[in-house]
C-alpha cells in the first residue's frame, strides 16, 4: 500500500480541496502544490519520529486519540486547527516553523496559510494513518494481492515502465518522493503485536 498516494488522493478530491480553500483562503492550486509537499515530509519525520519504542508508543498513542471513520473532505472541514498545530509541532518538533515556511515557499503562499492548510489537514492525516496501520484482515490481504497482480499486469513493459518513470518532468504530482509509507506502516503494526 503506497499511504502517500492514498492520504494525498483523498486530501487532493475536488471536496477536500474546497473545504481547505474554504479554510486557509488559497487557491487549489497552492494547496495541492503545498500538500504534495508537506505529506511525504510529514510522513517521512513520522517514520523517523517512531523509529525508536518510545517514539512508536507515542505515535500510536496519538493514532489512537485520531480515529476518525468520517470522510476526509469532513474531517477536514471539521478540523480543529487548534489540534492540527500541535500534531504538526510534534511531528516536525523544533524544524516546525522552518517546515512550515519552506511549504509556504514551494506552494507560493504566506507563512500563516501554509499553517492553516498543515494545521487543518493534520488531524486526517493521523485518522488515514490510524486506518492504514490496523491489522491486516483477510479481506485486506486479497485486496492489496489483486492490486499489486494488477500493477504487475499493467507494468509489464520493461520499457514503458522505464520511458514513463524517465521521461517524468520533475514538476510532475506522480515524481517519486523516496517516501510511500511503508516503513512507517510497517513500525506500527509491529508495535501492535
Amino acid at each position: 500500500m503506497d499511504l502517500v498516494k492514498s492520504i494525498l488522493k483523498n486530501m487532493t478530491s475536488v471536496p477536500s480541496l474546497e473545504a481547505l480553500t474554504e479554510k486557509a483562503g488559497v487557491s487549489a492550486d497552492s494547496i495541492e502544490k503545498a500538500l504534495f509537499s508537506a505529506v511525504p515530509s510529514l510522513i517521512g519525520s513520522m517514520t523517523k519520529n517512531a523509529s525508536s519504542t518510545k517514539g512508536a508508543q507515542a505515535l500510536m498513542g496519538a493514532l489512537a486519540q485520531h480515529e476518525d471513520n468520517s470522510d476526509v473532505t469532513s474531517q477536514i472541514a471539521n478540523a480543529d486547527a487548534a489540534d492540527g498545530n500541535k500534531i504538526i509541532g510534534k511531528i516536525m518538533g523544533d524544524d516546525k516553523d522552518d517546515f512550515i515556511s519552506s511549504i509556504a515557499k514551494k506552494a507560493g503562499i504566506n507563512f500563516d496559510q501554509s499553517n492553516a492548510i498543515l494545521s487543518n489537514i493534520a488531524p486526517s492525516l493521523l485518522s488515514s494513518i490510524s486506518a492504514a496501520a490496523k491489522p491486516d484482515t483477510e479481506e485486506s490481504i486479497a485486496k492489496e494481492k489483486a492490486e499489486k497482480k494488477a500493477k504487475e499486469e499493467k507494468g509489464s513493459s520493461f520499457l514503458g515502465g522505464f520511458l514513463k518513470n524517465f521521461m517524468k518532468d520533475s514538476d510532475d504530482k506522480d515524481a517519486k518522493t523516496g517516501i510511500d509509507g511503508t516503513d512507517l506502516l510497517n513500525i506500527l503494526k509491529n508495535t501492535m503485536l
